[in-house]
């Protein structure tokens, strides 16, 4: 990629401007506010990423007391963020490195630059700090854009060129940028401009100076590219791969297990694993995940895979994947029996896998009381179903917390465990999974949807649609939902009816509110975490598994 770049995205922030001056033009006053960011930081041994709320809330904390410091909350905040990315920053290689200049920094009436479908391309000509700063970055190496907006720096990131961001902005448009930069734990140092608008623009050179020559001689491992690794774990799972890593002999039983185990699927489990061990190993990117760790993350799959032939017989499904279930198409003796020689494989990878025997002593009980749990979550279902009693969303998110979670737990905590952490860390993912698993399978639910008879199917188990609906409808509407849960299977009818209440109680807007409160309860439960790495990764794993959205309390205007 040519290091001189020019400018394309324009999300930028409109041009009226802001009467408020939120950054000090008093530059003793910014460096003051600087170095209180710096103390918070290290007295309070922050680390990245926080969540916009932690970062005010600091930045609060530093302007308790101070003179119109309410009018710098915006500016400090961005300096609590800075300071807790300064030294990962300066351990990324300079090549590694992105510079985000704005367009309005060019003088219009000097401005030779020409647009071209991309963007502005600066001819440095000296009329105004874009080109000094331009030539000064690619004489580092560093990537350099002059763009207003985050898609073309989100792409770079996405495609794995830069690792890092250096960006002049104004508040406004920092603000709008923070989510994208927060989903994908981006190290990023902002230097605010003076004024928002896009006229008479100007920002602290000496401060960009500074930070553009940050180095350090810590070493930097990198970012886990989690595409590259989610194609790396897909091949674990082509039938030949399967069979010499499991040893097949050949028999009907290994055979269908096997090709069960190779059906599509999302495959999170045995991602997450290889993720978590990557991130906590620090290894290179480049190279393959090694033989003891495949072992322990296709064993998440097995006990995944065993779990959904169980499930589907107890819940006398007939289609998976948009096929035939293996207990439609082999029977239920067999289909039952496959699940239960996948778990004991699940088991053997684990004893085979070659770590130490305390290590393999750890896995082995996290292991079952994953399995355990899914089973408590699985018969408190199975038992509601039985005495055809109406599922509370209570009843559903407690499902959920057994059922789905579990699963993420087991394979995240396997991951650390392959990697030598502490119990520490384990306990970090325990609170992380339980709200990831309860957000996923909320999306799930909305996914699923109440579209079609595959969605509406579940209208006897444990789904957050119908638990909502339930719980709003009075009246009439109440009893004749009674009527529907008390029915024996879901004709059309039935379906028709509860998607009516669906939509006139706006059920799956609630369901969405649920989903964005346990998605911020995973995010939340990182703060306590000390490991920078694993806890960027986790950040963006909570946008890679439920999808993005807005930053909690973040600007969205």
């Amino acid at each position: 990629m040519d290091k001189k770049h020019h400018a394309a995205d324009s999300s930028a922030a409109p041009a009226r401007q802001r009467v408020a001056q939120r950054v000090p033009h008093d530059k003793a006053l910014r460096e003051t506010l600087r170095q209180l960011a710096s103390r918070q930081v290290q007295r309070l041994h922050l680390v990245p990423p926080l969540t916009l709320e932690e970062l005010r809330s600091h930045a609060r904390d530093i302007l308790k007391g101070m003179e119109d410091g309410d009018a710098y909350l915006d500016f400090t905040t961005v300096l609590v963020g800075n300071e807790t990315w300064r030294d990962t920053l300066a351990a990324i290689p300079y090549e590694r490195r992105v510079l985000l200049l704005p367009q309005c920094l060019r003088r219009r009436d000097q401005c030779r630059a020409v647009m071209d479908e991309v963007g502005l391309l600066c001819e440095e000509c000296g009329s105004c700090a874009i080109g000094r700063f331009q030539v000064a970055a690619e004489s580092l190496d560093c990537v350099t854009l002059v763009a207003e907006g985050t898609t073309v720096v989100t792409r770079l990131l996405e495609q794995g060129r830069v690792d890092a961001v250096i960006g002049v902005s104004c508040l406004h448009v920092l603000e709008r940028a923070f989510p994208h930069a927060a989903a994908h734990a981006i190290p990023s140092i902002a230097i605010p401009l003076y004024r928002d608008g896009c006229d008479d623009t100007a920002f602290d050179e000496d401060w960009l100076e500074e930070i553009l020559h940050l180095r350090s001689a810590k070493g930097w491992a990198g970012r886990v590219n989690i595409d590259q690794l989610r194609a790396e774990v897909d091949g674990w799972f082509q039938l030949e791969s399967l069979h010499r890593l499991m040893g097949a002999s050949g028999t009907f039983t290994e055979q269908e297990s096997l090709a069960w185990l190779a059906t599509q699927g999302k495959r999170w489990r045995p991602l997450l694993t290889a993720c978590v061990y990557q991130t906590l190993a620090g290894g290179s990117e480049d190279a393959p995940v090694p033989l003891q760790v495949r072992r322990v993350a296709v064993a998440t799959e097995c006990f995944h895979k065993a779990s959904l032939l169980h499930d589907d017989i107890e819940d006398g499904d007939d289609f998976r994947y948009g096929q035939p279930t293996p207990a439609r198409r082999l029977g239920m003796p067999i289909a039952l029996n496959l699940g239960d020689h996948l778990i004991g494989e699940g088991y053997r990878l684990l004893g085979d896998s070659g770590f130490s025997a305390e290590q393999q002593a750890r896995m082995l009980r996290v292991a079952a009381e994953g399995h355990r749990t899914l089973c408590l979550g699985q018969g408190a279902e199975l038992r509601l179903v039985h005495q055809q009693q109406v599922f509370t969303t209570e009843h559903v998110l407690d499902i959920f917390r057994q059922k789905t979670a579990p699963a993420f737990e087991v394979a995240l905590r396997l991951g650390a465990i392959c990697a030598g952490a502490d119990e520490s860390v384990e306990q970090a993912l325990k609170q992380f999974s339980e709200a990831l698993g309860v957000a996923y399978q909320i999306r799930d639910d909305l996914e699923d949807g109440l579209g079609g008879e595959d969605g509406l199917s579940r209208d006897r188990r444990a789904s957050i649609l119908t638990s909502l609906a339930w719980e709003y409808a009075q009246g009439e509407t109440r009893q004749r939902l009674d009527q529907v849960w008390q029915a024996q299977g879901a004709d059309e009818a039935s379906r028709e009816l509860l998607r009516e209440v669906c939509l006139s109680l706006r059920v799956e807007e609630k369901a969405r509110q649920l989903l964005e409160h346990h998605r911020n309860e995973a995010i939340r439960s990182l703060s306590g975490l000390q490991h920078s790495s694993l806890k960027g990764l986790l950040r963006r794993l909570v946008g890679r598994v439920l999808g993005s959205v807005s930053e909690p309390g973040a600007a969205t205007s």
